[in-house]
């Protein structure tokens, strides 16, 4: 209980912190140049962000996933202090050409700041480059971050998460003999970015005897493509023992291997763990089909996130004007949710919020 608090409370610390530096006073006029860098200079014109009309673009890779729920959440309770300012959610079908129009027009349509669901770190780059440049700060969330240096990169502390869980699934499984492990990560055009699932194989290579089977980049991160992968490794894998564990880089996917493991009659064969529990891997868990997850608070993220981009729309700041040459980056800790704990951390998820 006390240690799920005190992670709990540095979660929200963030938000604290962050609405204490979107909060301090600022006035539309306030000009001045920044020290240090060597990137392109723009003269800082700060919004008043109390007074004047603000529109933020919030570009997802989909708006179709539950979790889009929290982030509508998350807006709309920051939104009660700052009726002046808009948020308008768009939605990339999971297409990164259309995430790159949906910059462009942001653009020219005149956006304050974009928080940005990369969809290919490599596509983007142009974009969001040219958003910067036009005083347009991008605030990039999870997964996949542009490649090109922007304002704030946001995400779970991916890699560090792989390595936890890997070292929890490995003390689970300790006495087994010939264990097995099969990734279900990330898409691979998410690599770059996206580490949970590099974390978990850097830790079962260096640190245990748990043979990777096989590593599989579950396309859209969609649990339907999990399953359909996840029924093919049980087909190649047919017998009790062949298969310890499965790691998940989210709780989709975690949630199309346990679908698919469930269907095969292996339900308590196979551990399965996932990445950024979701409400479906906080019911999986209580009934015993997923051996764990991680929660990262995804509502103060995306709170956290807002309060940035009032930051930067008050100082005026981008990279190209303080002279930037890497992105700076916030990791937020994250939380191992077992049977042990699930109660404790969906009460305090917003998963079952209104």
């Amino acid at each position: 209980m006390k240690k799920t608090t005190k992670i709990i409370a540095v979660l929200i610390a963030l938000v604290m912190l962050a609405g204490a530096l979107a909060a301090c006073d600022n006035n539309s006029n306030q000009t001045n140049t920044p020290a240090g860098g060597d990137g392109e200079r723009q003269t800082l014109k700060g919004k008043d962000i109390e007074n004047d009309p603000i529109k933020i673009a919030s570009i997802s890779i989909s708006t179709a996933g539950v979790v889009n729920n929290i982030y509508d959440m998350a807006f709309r309770d920051q939104l009660h202090r700052f009726p002046n300012v808009r948020v308008d959610r768009k939605d990339a079908e999971y297409n990164p050409n259309r995430q790159i129009d949906l910059i462009e027009e942001a653009i020219t349509q005149g956006y304050d700041a974009i928080l940005l669901e990369c969809m290919d770190p490599f596509a983007l780059n142009d974009a969001v480059e040219r958003a910067e440049k036009a005083g347009i700060p991008i605030i990039s969330l999870n997964a996949a971050r542009p490649l090109t240096t922007h304002s704030l990169h946001m995400a779970g502390a991916d890699h560090s998460t792989g390595w936890w869980s890997g070292q929890l699934m490995d003390e689970m499984t300790a006495g087994v003999a010939n264990r097995t492990a099969i990734v279900l990560d990330c898409p691979e055009s998410f690599k770059p970015g996206a580490l949970m699932g590099t974390g978990f194989e850097d830790y079962v290579q260096q640190e245990t005897d748990i043979k990777l089977i096989e590593q599989y980049g579950v396309e859209n991160w969609s649990a339907d493509n999990a399953r359909t992968a996840m029924d093919g490794f049980l087909a190649k894998y047919p017998n009790a023992g062949d298969i310890t564990m499965v790691y998940c880089a989210n709780d989709d996917i975690a949630n199309g291997a346990v679908l698919a493991i469930e269907a095969a009659g292996r339900t308590g064969e196979i551990l399965v763990w996932g990445f950024q529990v979701q409400a479906i891997g906080f019911e999986n868990i209580r009934s015993g089909k997923l051996a764990g997850s991680m929660f990262c608070d995804t509502y103060v993220q995306y709170a956290t996130a807002f309060y940035f981009a009032l930051y930067c729309i008050a100082s005026g700041v981008t990279s190209v004007n303080a002279g930037y040459t890497e992105t700076p980056i916030v990791e937020q800790p994250m939380l191992p949710v077992t049977f042990a704990n699930v109660e404790e951390v969906a009460a305090v998820s917003r998963w079952f919020s209104n």
